[in-house]
């Protein structure tokens, strides 16, 4: 994510007109499954380092400001993600 953000201040140093900053963060999921003995309830991780975003079930980058997104790039490791899970990740990852 550091690229995201070194990006844009690359950009307004050159003095490319930007309507605002960008910035980015790694964000984690880790599901409690019935099978490891847990109710299957998602924890939602921030500011992941790569030893989570290797072990975990997904890891999601979103770069954006605080209007909108304005990328993001996501790796999922089991069968799907369910929309409020994603929905609470990008809120998670906008606070």
């Amino acid at each position: 994510m550091a690229s995201v953000c070194r990006g844009c201040l690359a950009l307004q140093d050159a003095g490319v007109p930007l309507k605002s900053s960008i910035a980015g963060i790694a964000m984690g999921l880790v599901l409690d499954t019935h099978e490891s003995g847990g109710d299957g309830t998602p924890l939602i991780l921030s500011d992941i380092t790569g030893s989570e975003d290797a072990s975990g079930d997904m890891d999601l980058k979103v770069a954006g400001n605080e209007d909108r997104v304005t990328t993001f790039q996501m790796d999922i490791k089991v069968g799907g993600i369910i929309l409020s899970t994603m929905n609470q990740a990008l809120l998670q990852a906008k606070e």
